[in-house]
């Protein structure tokens, strides 16, 4: 493999705490990381009908993987929530530039529906960063993209035609 001179390769953990969503999860998480020689690279969190899915990439020192490892496994069990991590030397990748939105929006959105639609994005040559429903009635969901140029995406979601009422539409995020 060759190493990108521009994007040096880093020790990094990758932490993914699932369970069911309590306030202070976060701090309690943060609070157990905080003695260590590390830095948050990146975080993301989604809950769902009260489960919580928290995941946090940390560059670290090689030397600390054990005892980082060791107190997330103390404060897993103090939660009550599962804690697993892969810890590796890893390219750090950059954030994507020109994200785009797409929203999906249905009074009662049918899986085909989103699949219709994450077909057009992927066949448009988009890539998905993220879902997450921004509204319950009617449901809504936002798709993150990034990859192509407005002009494109927007014409691949022309093409989709619903069998219901479900609307998509397209803005610069």
């Amino acid at each position: 493999m060759t190493e990108n001179p521009a994007q040096p390769q880093h020790f990094t953990g990758l932490i993914l705490l699932t369970g069911t969503d309590a306030p202070g999860i976060a701090t309690s998480l943060f609070e157990t990381l905080a003695p260590f020689a590390v830095h948050l690279i990146d975080i993301e969190q989604v809950v769902i009908n009260a489960r919580l899915i928290l995941t946090v990439l940390i560059g670290a020192n090689p030397a600390h993987q054990k005892a980082i490892e060791d107190d997330l496994g103390s404060c897993a069990t103090a939660l009550d929530v599962d804690i697993a991590t892969i810890f590796a030397k890893t390219d750090i990748k950059m954030v994507p530039q020109r994200l785009l939105k797409v929203v999906v929006a249905s009074v009662k959105l049918h899986p085909k529906a989103l699949a219709l639609v994450t077909n057009s994005i992927t066949n448009s040559g988009a890539n998905i960063e993220s879902f997450s429903r921004i509204s319950d009635d009617p449901t809504t969901i936002a798709i993150t993209t990034s990859g192509v140029p407005q002009e494109d995406l927007d014409l691949a979601l022309s093409s989709v035609i619903f069998e219901d009422e479900t609307t998509v539409s397209l803005s610069v995020s």
